[in-house]
């Protein structure tokens, strides 16, 4: 067993707080939070949407990147209907009103990412999206830091030379330099802080999401590649501090599940509406899996199968663009609370503090617990008025 002395601390979005600082930003609207993921690729929103069934399909995708963001369609379905799933998301035609944030590719259409394994079927489904047009590929392994990894981005970079690539997932700075020498222009952080995910749980294995995103970007620096952060994002405050901590990119998926877009299963319950997902590595999503690959499945591997992930249920949250709003004022607001006009100037003037189990209390709303509760429909009033 290899001991660090002193043993290494792990922190999370919840153990620090940015420190406010000098502003010379009159409003938060004024933060800009442009980002640039590839060169010549740029995101007005810091934003991708997770390559997971329950997240980003054609729809999400396109809205994504209509808004300034960009999705990953997911691997867990036929190659043909991930490349049709491709095909919807170039047909759609940017809007005039989306001219001037959308994400959009060389060829003017909307830009759009696909995944793809590094087992089966995944050469020929990264030959069929490149010949699609897709605009990135992701290589993407839950534990991305592996031989196999490695060997599937060589092979790639070999045969797809101009095909722009993402790996992961990591959480080390080894496992960026090791994907950036094996060609990825992108390396995606994270090891078990997902919303669905328990790898932290069943293996006992992972970085604190700050820590490995803070550690990644330097390496990633040096190696001269991005990092898209990947997982454990509750509210905006902890997409701040991702970026703060060097990500170029936050990837969402719980956070956008329930929206109209999202690829996750609409279900209603007593009147109330909800989106159904599957963690990634949960037992429907492996059955899927197999399926869609047209493998039969025993009884006896469905009982040994060690689940990596658990399924949810989201309550719907509306038109996309709502949630996006909300998430990226919130990142806004951090920025201008640290003097920030840009994300470069956020990401180098940013200052975090660590908190205690007291100050993490009280960074809750605590009024509640002292007074009587009573509820208010305000959007109810202010129609009456």
């Amino acid at each position: 067993m290899r001991v660090s002395e002193p043993l290494r601390t792990g922190l999370s979005f919840d153990d620090v707080l940015l420190v406010p600082q000098r502003t010379s930003l009159t409003s938060r609207r004024h933060a800009d939070t442009t980002t640039r993921l590839l060169p010549g690729v740029r995101l007005r929103l810091p934003l991708v949407s997770a390559n997971t069934q329950w997240c980003t399909g054609d729809r999400m995708a396109a809205a994504m990147a209509r808004h300034g963001g960009m999705g990953f369609l997911h691997r867990m379905q036929t190659v043909a209907q991930q490349v049709a799933q491709l095909d919807a998301v170039k047909a759609v035609r940017p809007s005039p009103d989306d001219a001037d944030r959308a994400t959009l590719a060389a060829d003017g259409r909307l830009f759009v990412g696909a995944a793809v394994g590094v087992t089966g079927d995944w050469r020929e489904r990264a030959e069929q999206l490149a010949a699609h047009a897709v605009d990135l590929l992701l290589v993407d392994v839950a534990h991305g830091h592996s031989d196999r990894v490695v060997t599937a981005l060589a092979e790639l970079r070999k045969a797809l030379p101009e095909l722009p690539l993402v790996a992961g997932n990591v959480a080390t700075p080894e496992g960026v330099r090791d994907l950036a020498e094996a060609g990825a222009d992108v390396v995606k952080v994270g090891i078990g802080p997902g919303g669905v995910c328990t790898t932290r749980l069943v293996a006992g294995t992972g970085v604190p999401q700050l820590t490995a995103v803070m550690d990644c970007a330097a390496a990633a620096d040096d190696a001269g590649v991005r990092i898209i952060a990947d997982g454990g994002i509750r509210q905006s405050g902890d997409i701040a501090k991702c970026l703060a901590a060097g990500a170029h990119a936050v990837m969402l998926g719980s956070a956008l599940a329930g929206a109209d877009e999202s690829a996750a299963t609409p279900v209603t319950k007593d009147g109330r509406s909800y989106r159904v997902s599957n963690g990634f590595v949960s037992l429907g999503m492996e059955l899927t899996l197999r399926r869609a690959a047209g493998e039969r499945i025993s009884r006896a591997e469905v009982d040994d199968y060690v689940p990596e992930g658990v399924e949810v249920t989201f309550p719907a949250s509306g038109p996309l663009p709502r949630t996006l709003r909300r998430l990226v004022g919130g990142v806004q607001s951090a920025m201008s609370y640290s003097g920030a006009p840009d994300l470069a100037a956020f990401r180098e003037r940013a200052e975090f503090i660590r908190v205690t189990g007291a100050g993490r209390a009280e960074n809750l709303p605590h009024a509640r617990e002292r007074s009587e509760q009573i509820d208010i429909d305000h959007v109810a009033q202010a129609v009456r008025e």
